[in-house]
């Protein structure tokens, strides 16, 4: 191998090295189907730490019918932020089976503010903007949380 070849090699080796470690896999995480009225999400759970961190973060996008769900062991106003979005959403938080607050079309440009509700809940769905409003969700809506696919 000629020495331009070599260096050739080499760089492009160090050109392809990652500074981060690499996004969990979103097969690698459970899924639950969260059911408000007719309306149905498969949505992603967010069970540990680093993925509620990490939430939509660094995605392209956020497909229709699709969402992502963060549990918590007890109900609380738990906060929610949008650094590294690009897509706006709506955040839907729900505690006894019911929607107890609802942020509409949450920017993802608004990188500072943290997002509460109004009351306390346990469980906290993201889904892109607009979805709760195209399917008329309201605070006191029941709620489904089944084990997804």
């Amino acid at each position: 191998m000629s020495a331009w070849a070599l260096l050739l090699a080499l760089l492009l080796a160090l050109g392809c090295e990652r500074s981060e470690p690499p996004l969990p896999s979103a097969a690698a995480a459970p899924r639950a189907r969260v059911t408000i009225g007719v309306h149905v999400i498969d949505a992603e759970v967010a069970n540990t730490p680093e993925r509620k961190q990490r939430g939509l973060s660094g995605r392209p996008f956020l497909a229709d019918g699709q969402g992502m769900l963060f549990p918590y062991d007890a109900p609380g106003l738990h906060g929610f932020w949008m650094p590294d979005m690009y897509f706006d959403i709506d955040i839907v938080w729900m505690r006894q089976g019911r929607i107890v607050h609802v942020a509409p079309k949450v920017s993802r440009s608004d990188t500072t503010r943290i997002y509460q509700p109004s009351q306390p809940a346990d469980l906290v769905l993201e889904v892109p903007a607009g979805t709760a409003e195209r399917h008329g969700w309201r605070v006191g809506d029941a709620v489904d949380v089944a084990p997804g696919r």
